[in-house]
């Protein structure tokens, strides 16, 4: 058993020795570069951190730069919105006068054709009288008549006019 024993336990120790060997060998060699890519993993993962707090940092300027155009593009259209009701105020004014003149000058065309058409009457009222008074005068003279001949003479050419008239 101590054959076996001494042969395994060199064995162990030989292998034992390779194993810390090639484990130290490892460290020396791959712990460095490890340790580099972990680092430079670190650094990157913070770089990237600072990168997306700058990022916040910017996007939240450009929201407050945002809402200030966006409150004096407001201000602006309510200022627009304020001219365009002040314009129409104005044209509706307008209108309004423009209305009233219209309407003075047709009732001013109007009382001028009422008192043209009056005027006409009143020419054709004398013109027909005129007619009329000639008319028994024509009678009154060719025949010799009494009052009440006259009077039924004026009534029945007044009655003829009238009727002509209407």
């Amino acid at each position: 058993m101590n054959e076996i024993l001494s042969s395994n336990l060199t064995q162990f120790i030989w292998g034992l020795s390779a194993f810390v060997v090639f484990a130290l060998i490892l460290f020396k060699i791959g712990v460095k570069h490890i340790l580099v890519a972990v680092d430079a993993r670190e650094a990157k993962i913070r770089k990237d951190l600072l990168d997306a707090e700058e990022a916040a940092g910017q996007a939240k300027r450009q929201r407050e730069e945002s809402e200030k155009e966006r409150k004096a593009h407001e201000g602006r259209i309510a200022e627009l919105m304020a001219e365009v009701r002040r314009d129409a105020e104005e044209h509706k004014a307008k209108l309004i006068e423009h209305g009233r003149v219209e309407i003075e000058a047709m009732r001013v065309r109007a009382l001028r054709e009422i008192e043209a058409a009056r005027h006409s009457a009143v020419a054709g009222m004398r013109k027909q009288i005129a007619e009329i008074a000639t008319l028994v005068a024509e009678k009154a003279i060719s025949e010799r008549i009494d009052a009440a001949k006259h009077e039924d003479l004026i009534t029945a050419a007044l009655a003829r006019s009238d009727a002509q008239n209407a």
